[in-house]
């Protein structure tokens, strides 16, 4: 799997993958391993993870899908900040 041979490529360990965040180009984010949403409005969405946080900024933003830890946000996307 391309995830595990990145995560040995980096001499991490699985606890280093606690999360993922997938930017797809400028029209979407796919985030892994999230606890919640933490605030949601058309140009911030903000989720908190199982180590901080993530941020997608941008416009038109939604959620589109959320279930199991993994959530796919859609919108023109113009940043992503982990904190």
């Amino acid at each position: 799997m391309f995830l595990d041979d990145v995560i040995s490529k980096l001499g991490a360990d699985a606890a280093a993958a606690a999360f993922s965040v997938t930017v797809l180009g400028r029209c979407g984010v796919a985030v892994s391993g999230t606890k919640g949403v933490v605030f949601c409005s058309d140009e911030e969405v903000r989720l908190r993870l199982r180590s901080g946080a993530v941020s997608v900024r941008g416009e038109e933003l939604v959620i589109a899908e959320m279930g199991g830890g993994d959530v796919l946000i859609r919108g023109r996307v113009k940043e992503v900040e982990l904190g």
